[in-house]
């Protein structure tokens, strides 16, 4: 199942918003910077794999992984978020179980993922 494309940043004015007035935080195979946008219904990821990974081959394989991630994950993400995912440049030996594990905590540190039920509930 495709994601949709109203969830994707496309324009480079978001990037650079998302860069100059978001915070970031750095995991061993990614990069993710986060602005929060209350006018969102939903959030927006926007990818980012720089010519120092390797070819086309390599930077379009880590974003088919990296949308695969956001796609799996997408009911988990709390709505009014803009992101913006950059791959390192160990991410080409990464597997796509370490590329979900590193954006998983670096998604929980920087409180972009929806509290679970049980812990909002919970004194």
């Amino acid at each position: 199942m495709r994601l949709p494309s109203n969830l994707r940043m496309k324009l480079a004015c978001d990037f650079a918003r998302v860069k100059s007035q978001g915070s970031s935080q750095a995991g061993k195979f990614l990069v993710l910077g986060a602005l929060r946008v209350e006018t969102l219904k939903e959030f927006q990821f926007g990818l980012i794999t720089g010519g120092k990974l390797g070819n086309a081959v390599v930077r379009n394989r880590i974003r088919r992984l990296l949308r695969e991630i956001v796609r799996a994950h997408r009911a988990e993400v709390a709505p009014g978020w803009q992101m913006v995912i950059i791959a390192r440049w160990r991410a080409p030996k990464a597997t796509l179980a370490e590329l979900e594990q590193d954006w998983l905590r670096l998604a929980r540190r920087m409180q972009l993922l929806k509290m679970p039920a049980s812990a909002a509930t919970a004194p």
